[in-house]
């Protein structure tokens, strides 16, 4: 997971973005998830992977915004997708999301509309995701985490 979520990302993206710089324009959407705001408890290492994901692309964005590159990190939440099977998720945490999924075309026409616009982050799935991604900051992290682990505890 390391592997694929962190290093094959950093290395396509220094493979590619040079080319895309000089020559003023390209874009890269980079997918992180709405994982990445917070740790997890079951799942600490997907979390951690997009958390770096999240902060790698706004940190490039940030340094980019001015060339003709545009690079998104991509947030999407719990989508329709064999993704909780494959991942082997625990079932606590894809059952906490039972009618909350979106349809993965929904998921790119956000991601590509934001990449237009030039917006450094887009969370997709609607209100409940903007929820859970904002929420952790009114929060004390130990009694967010220990809250978050009750819930996905198997």
């Amino acid at each position: 997971m390391i592997q694929l979520n962190i290093t094959a990302l950093v290395e396509l993206t220094y493979l590619f973005l040079p080319q895309m710089k000089q020559r003023g324009s390209g874009g890269i959407i980079n997918v992180s998830s709405i994982a990445g705001f917070q740790p997890l408890p079951y799942m600490s290492v997907y979390a951690a992977t997009k958390a770096f994901v999240l902060n790698f692309s706004e940190a490039l964005w940030a340094e980019n915004k001015d060339s003709g590159v545009r690079i998104l990190a991509l947030c999407p939440g719990a989508t329709e997708s064999n993704f909780f099977k494959e991942a082997e998720f625990p079932s606590a945490f894809a059952s906490k999301n039972k009618g909350g999924y979106i349809s993965a075309e929904e998921v790119v026409r956000d991601a590509l509309k934001a990449l237009e616009k030039n917006h450094s982050t887009i969370v997709t799935g609607g209100a409940a995701n903007q929820l859970i991604v904002n929420l952790p900051r009114f929060f004390p992290r130990d009694w967010l985490v220990s809250t978050v682990e009750k819930q996905f505890k198997a």
